[in-house]
């Protein structure tokens, strides 16, 4: 399957439901992917998106979870 990193839409660092619903608006097929820590415990904060790719006709998501402190 044919794998493209996109910049053409940057969700990068958006928070993942704002990501879903702007992707449901435009009426993308996509998938969120949810990645947690190996090393240490996982820290409390949204889902944020990491990484962005397009498979085929999908996007797919990278999202973990970060501690939102600028966002107060």
């Amino acid at each position: 399957m044919d794998t493209i990193t996109t910049k053409a839409l940057n969700l990068l660092g958006w928070r993942a439901e704002e990501a879903e619903a702007l992707l449901r608006e435009q009426g993308k097929d996509f998938r969120f992917e949810i990645t947690t820590p190996t090393v240490r415990q996982p820290v409390e904060g949204p889902l944020r998106v990491i990484r962005q790719e397009i498979q085929g006709e999908t996007w797919v998501l990278t999202a973990c979870r970060v501690t939102d402190s600028y966002d107060e």
